[in-house]
């Protein structure tokens, strides 16, 4: 026979409203009867009803968490990163987690309208932000709490998201191959859809333009050649792996030949010497604080929704170095903090 919180109020001689409230934390009870009500809990082996929980409060206290409807999901550490980061915090708010995840926008659709019409979740965090995307329609259109990670393209001011400064990214891997000389430098990419590539590359092309200097975009495919540059601003790690190893079978050395600037600071880039100079984007920042918007969004009615930009910081390895013969100017390290818009 089941435990009921009757049976957990006589143990812990208190009222059965008060376990109610210690199941809930309320302030208002001492942390001294807090002690003792779940000693009893533990001692008899009380488990909540997650049914009853539901229908008291209108809440499952679980958030789904959307993949990208892509199949390579699991070559990119950032999504299981911040899959661990998200996890951790909704742990500390007593929140757990279900995942959402398919091959196609038709797969994925249907499991977020599943997850929510059977009330499994109160909402979501996305963990991308494409132009068209269905699954962001489908939650706005049915008033369904949701964060984005990522800048959407459209609806910025509808949607809270959480996102870094990713134009100013680009910006400063320039800033900091100029810095050591180098004139002629190329963006490489293995992909040029998504607001990520296009906020990364606009940023470098604006800053190379304030340098008068010439960029170049390079697509890395099997045909993958390059000119007169002396460096590379690639589009993230595991990417970087794949160019370098390209260098290397050529006979290029990096950074001596070709210096190599990227993003995100994943495993993969201190798998292989060179290790690379890279932006680390603070995923575990991006997690946290998309669990955070998302519960102050369920718990607020307001009409209004922010955009949370995390800080990222340049972690200097050995991929970049100045430029042979020519002048190096001081970088300074610069960390931009977190920041609701």
């Amino acid at each position: 026979m089941a435990v009921t919180i009757k049976d957990v109020a006589l143990k812990a001689g208190v009222n059965p409203s008060t376990v109610s409230r210690v199941i809930k934390d309320a302030p208002e009870i001492s942390e001294k009867t807090k002690s003792k009500v779940r000693k009893a809990m533990s001692e008899l082996g009380y488990t909540r009803n997650a049914a009853a929980q539901i229908l008291a409060s209108g809440k499952t206290n679980a958030i789904g968490v959307v993949f990208p409807p892509v199949v390579d999901k699991s070559s990119q550490p950032f999504f299981m990163k911040i899959l661990t980061a998200i996890n951790e915090t909704a742990r500390k708010f007593n929140i757990s987690i279900a995942i959402a995840t398919g091959h196609t926008q038709h797969e994925l659709k249907k499991q977020v309208r599943l997850l929510y019409s059977e009330r499994r979740v109160d909402g979501f965090i996305v963990l991308y932000a494409g132009k068209i995307d269905g699954i962001r329609e489908y939650l706005m259109g049915n008033k369904i709490p949701f964060v984005l990670v990522g800048t959407p393209s459209d609806h910025q001011n509808e949607i809270t998201h959480v996102d870094n400064d990713n134009e100013l990214l680009g910006r400063e891997a320039v800033r900091h191959l100029a810095g050591l000389g180098h004139n002629h430098i190329a963006f490489v990419t293995d992909t040029q859809e998504g607001e990520v590539f296009e906020e990364r590359y606009q940023g470098f092309v604006d800053e190379m333009k304030k340098r008068n200097l010439t960029s170049s975009l390079l697509n890395f495919d099997q045909r993958f050649s390059y000119g007169n540059e002396t460096a590379f601003v690639i589009m993230d790690d595991v990417l970087s792996l794949k160019v370098l190893g390209k260098l290397k079978e050529e006979g290029v050395r990096v950074p001596e030949d070709i210096s190599l600037i990227t993003f995100n600071n994943s495993v993969f880039g201190t798998i292989i010497h060179p290790f690379f100079t890279t932006f680390d984007i603070n995923v575990t920042r991006l997690g946290a604080a998309s669990v955070e918007k998302f519960l102050s969004l369920l718990n607020d009615n307001s009409d209004y929704h922010e955009k949370t930009v995390v800080p990222f910081k340049l972690i200097l390895r050995e991929s970049t170095q100045e430029r042979q013969g020519e002048f190096k100017a001081k970088h300074n390290l610069q960390e931009y903090g977190e920041q609701d818009v």
